[in-house]
């Protein structure tokens, strides 16, 4: 399926959703009490398949758990964007993958007087939005990390996974050229970076969605023809990659970007709410790639729930 219209069906079915709701045609069933969001994270550690782990990033980072839910949106990250989305389809518990705050662990020290901080804030107080940080936890999911799974089911590798290794695939043969489009195609990505011989064969791939930093993406390449990530500093493991091929290695590196690597996991993050919290609306919120390119010149921020 078009990956755009995979995001228009998303947002205009929470949407739809949320209206039917506030009309009484009773899709999905309301909870005979109010729903909290406390009560949310609650089912969500009794459904996790390991340890709940409380000592990292994941918490609340706007409202509590005393903030009574009418919606749940999952979403990439936090940014404006997906929270007017959630707003629009009454969605007021947002669960992200990523930052609502500009940094892994949500800082606020320095930005106490920054007006967007302030904006930002205000916009969630006034639609009374409860945003859970779900990073570790969703990365700890079993039997596989929610991110991979989701990322796996959008390009069709499920069965092509390692049992002992669920970041390493050996895929029919193809090309680095043709896994490139591949990707591409499903994820509608517009920025992607390659580097290496679109004429390599490839049949196995590594990845490592979202940040991959030198080390361990040195070691990961050992495994494989092709190294997928989210993003990188072009000075380390870029430039490593650059002179594997320079030297005549058959290695290749794929760049998809953040977003585009890892937000297809909190779409299957809907899903497997959706088997255990049946009360409220549980929606996927999408959220675009922040880079256009001077072949699609397109500014698409603030366009969030109208296209993808």
């Amino acid at each position: 399926m078009n990956p755009n219209a995979l995001l228009r069906r998303d947002v205009i079915g929470g949407g739809i959703a949320a209206a039917a709701v506030a009309a009484g045609l009773g899709s999905p069933a309301l909870a005979a009490t109010p729903l909290s969001a406390g009560e949310v994270i609650a089912r969500m550690q009794q459904h996790i398949g390991a340890p709940w782990k409380a000592q990292g990033v994941d918490g609340f980072k706007a409202g509590d758990g005393g903030t009574v839910v009418r919606g749940i949106g999952t979403t990439m990250m936090a940014t404006f964007d997906a929270l007017k989305a959630a707003a629009r389809g009454g969605l007021n518990m947002v669960i992200t993958h990523e930052p609502t705050y500009w940094s892994h662990p949500d800082t606020l020290t320095d930005l106490q007087d920054d007006p967007l901080y302030l904006k930002k804030r205000a916009f969630l107080r006034a639609h009374d939005m409860a945003v859970f940080h779900f990073h570790d936890n969703w990365h700890a999911l079993k039997p596989v990390d929610g991110i991979n799974f989701g990322t796996q089911q959008l390009m069709g590798w499920t069965t092509y996974r390692h049992a002992d290794n669920q970041r390493l695939f050996t895929l029919p043969p193809t090309t680095l050229g043709a896994l490139a489009a591949d990707f591409s195609e499903k994820m509608g990505a517009r920025t992607m970076r390659v580097v290496g011989d679109p004429a390599l064969p490839v049949r196995t791939v590594y990845e490592s969605w979202g940040y991959c930093s030198a080390f361990p993406g040195v070691t990961f390449l050992d495994s494989a023809d092709v190294l997928v990530i989210g993003e990188a500093q072009d000075w380390d493991l870029i430039a490593y990659v650059q002179d594997l091929v320079a030297m005549g290695e058959k290695k290749a590196l794929i760049i998809l970007g953040h977003v585009k690597s890892e937000q297809w996991g909190m779409r299957y993050c809907a899903d497997w709410l959706k088997g255990f919290v049946p009360e409220v609306p549980v929606r996927f919120v999408p959220i675009i790639e922040p880079y256009w390119n001077l072949d699609d010149p397109v500014f698409e921020i603030g366009m969030q729930g109208k296209v993808a």
